[in-house]
């Protein structure tokens, strides 16, 4: 073959390329432009994207229902949905932090609650409850030389000052979950008696306060702290993603609460949204949840993931909610009085 026909090949062979991805590319622009407004949801969440995703997209692909997500820390994401009629879910939070919020969401009662658990279907209609999450810490193993690491008391090794990522309490449900956990804890169940432990635990973040509870588990991941405090879903993630990395359950006690989904009452899209929180309910997606992402679901009928140690074995705490309600507004501006103290010092 002269050296003409294959350049001549070789232009063809290029052209047809250029042409296959116009194609593909004005295929995909006129997918998103034919979205019918009445065919889509908008979800706003705290969650991980990386955990969003793969259930967002089996929804997508068995309704027929396209999703935009819009990726907040949870005090943002419920300033949205309250402000934007055009949100209709959010999606995470802690029932403890979105109880206050009720009056702004519709009640819902999903198709499948009747296989919930005692402790998830109790909550308000007008919250669904997602997954039961525990409070933990994340650490990394690669900078953590050798310093123990098995709980709260730990956290106030002089060793560990500046070294600690955790988010405003104010800003992000699993650092209200925290707070309230280290209350009860180290309070041996009296929450008042905790805020001695909170003071020093204070001073050892040394002025450090994070934004959001993205920023604690990433800052862990990419070594910038050795120790956070977060949620268990979040440290699984990191695992599976980043091997330095292990979780442990407060030798103290863990607290576990539900997290919830909550349909905007002002939502225009209120069928997609039912579907939404049934879909997400389902057995399907929670045994998934379960079996592949690490999450514990709200189901008797789902078995327990095998990615997280089981209930057993964790040392187990409750908290009285409606006295966590309560105080939840006192609680984190006597916190956020202490740290500027701290910052004064």
């Amino acid at each position: 073959m002269n050296k003409r026909v294959v350049f001549l090949t070789g232009v063809l062979v290029i052209l047809i390329f250029i042409l296959l991805v116009s194609f593909f590319l004005r295929g995909s622009e006129k997918k998103v432009e034919n979205v019918d407004d009445t065919n889509k949801l908008v979800v706003v969440s705290p969650h991980p994207i990386k955990f969003l995703l793969p259930l967002i997209q089996e929804f997508e692909n068995e309704t027929g229902i396209h999703v935009e997500v819009v990726s907040q820390g949870t005090s943002d994401a419920i300033d949205s949905l309250i402000g934007d009629d055009n949100i209709d879910i959010l999606w995470g939070g802690s029932v403890l932090v979105v109880d206050p919020y009720m009056k702004f969401f519709y009640p819902y009662q999903p198709k499948s609650e009747e296989y919930f658990k005692e402790e998830t279907a109790e909550i308000d209609i007008r919250c669904t409850c997602f997954s039961v999450v525990p409070s933990v810490l994340m650490v990394n193993r690669d900078i953590m030389g050798d310093l123990e690491i098995n709980g709260y008391e730990d956290l106030l090794d002089p060793r560990l000052k500046g070294k600690i990522a955790f988010a405003d309490p104010n800003r992000s449900s699993s650092s209200f979950e925290h707070l309230v956990n280290m209350l009860y804890a180290m309070g041996e169940g009296d929450p008042e008696k905790g805020w001695d432990y909170v003071e020093r635990f204070i001073e050892n973040l040394d002025g450090n306060l994070l934004e959001s509870s993205t920023q604690v588990y990433e800052g862990v991941a990419n070594g910038e702290y050795v120790v956070g405090l977060t949620f268990e879903e979040a440290a699984v993630t990191m695992i599976k993603n980043e091997k330095h990395i292990s979780v442990k359950y407060m030798k103290e006690g863990v607290i576990s609460t539900p997290d919830a989904i909550c349909i905007n009452k002002n939502s225009k899209r209120l069928e997609n949204a039912k579907k939404f929180v049934d879909f997400m309910t389902s057995k399907h997606t929670q045994n998934y949840m379960a079996c592949v992402l690490g999450r514990r679901s709200v189901r008797r009928d789902v078995d327990p993931s095998s990615l997280v140690i089981s209930d057993n074995q964790i040392e187990n705490l409750t908290a009285d909610k409606e006295y966590v309600i309560e105080n939840k507004d006192k609680w984190i501006e006597k916190f956020e009085n202490i740290f500027m103290e701290k910052m004064d010092e």
